[in-house]
Order: C-alpha cells, then structure tokens, then sequence
C-alpha cells in the first residue's frame, strides 16, 4: 500500500493521540519527530489546507489555554472543569505522580485555588493535526506570604466538543540555592 504523506500523518495523528492517552507523552513527542524527519527527507511540503489546519488548532488550543486560566481566576469549578476531557485519557503530572483519568481526580471535589495566579510567556505548538502543546510560567501565591514560581504544560486535542486538555502537568522551580 502506497502512503502519501497525508495519510502518514493522518495514521501518526491517530497513534500520538493513543500515546498521549496513554500517557507516553515522550514517546509521542519521538514519534512526531520521526514522522516530520521521514516528511522531510521525502520531499512532503506542508500544504496550504495543512497549514490552515495548524493554525486553527493553535487558535483553538489557545482559546482553551485562556478559559482555563480565566476559570482559575474567577474560581469557577465547573467552568475549569470542562476545559479537560472527561476519560479515562486525562493524565495528571506533578512532581509527586502520575495519574490518569477524570474519575477521582481532586480536583472534581477539592476547593484549593491559589490567592493569585499570574501566567507569562504563555505559548501553543502544534504536534499533529488535532494536538497542541501549551506551555506556560507562573508567579502563584497560594497562601498570602507564600510565593511559587513553575512552569505548567498541556496537551490539547480535538474532540467534538473542540480543543479540551488530555495532559495537565505542574513544576514548582527549584528554591534557590543560597550562599552561607
């Protein structure tokens, strides 16, 4: 069978998602890669209609990326919750663990929010069609006093109900290291 490079890109979108649902997020970051190397070295040009499609996906991932945070903000639950899917695919990544599916997260029961939350250099990058990682770097205080700096990803697909996150990770930075 003859693979046009629409149709491996079509068969590497479907088997991303799998990785990413199952929460090989690095092995599905390899598998893009490998798939736009072998692209590449046949001479695939990204049309004009793939192009559209990216942006699209960017626009919508980053809509998402905002209502998100937004529902953050205003601490509302049932707002923030509906920016995830609602599967078993949801994966969650701390420092601490890693955990999948929407059933018994504590974030469904739980009404920690942090005091203030101020996101910068919030970004979106395209994988596959369908799926876009989100980047940002927060300034939390969770507590008034207390003060955390991290870095918090996503990964974002398609779904009928458009962009929603499948992957939610968080890293608080390092304290700094002090001189005696």
């Amino acid at each position: 069978m003859r693979m046009t490079a629409r149709s491996t890109a079509t068969s590497s979108a479907t088997q991303i998602r799998r990785l990413v649902a199952s929460g090989t997020l690095i092995a599905a970051a390899m598998l893009t890669t490998r798939v736009a190397a072998a692209q590449a070295t046949k001479g695939a040009r990204v049309t004009s209609a793939a192009g559209v499609g990216a942006a699209r996906d960017s626009a919508d991932a980053l809509a998402t990326f905002r209502e998100n945070i937004a529902a953050i903000h205003t601490r509302n639950k049932p707002r923030y919750l509906a920016t995830y899917v609602h599967t078993p695919q949801l994966v969650r990544h701390s420092p601490t663990a890693l955990e999948t599916g929407y059933e018994g997260w504590p974030a469904i029961t739980e009404s920690a929010w942090p005091d203030t939350l101020i996101v910068k250099e919030m970004r979106v990058v395209p994988v596959a069609p369908g799926v876009v990682y989100g980047y940002y770097r927060y300034i939390g205080v969770p507590a008034p006093g207390d003060t955390l700096t991290g870095v918090s990803t996503r990964v974002f697909v398609r779904t009928s109900q458009g962009m929603r996150i499948t992957v939610t990770a968080s890293w608080n930075d390092a304290p700094p290291v002090t001189k005696r």
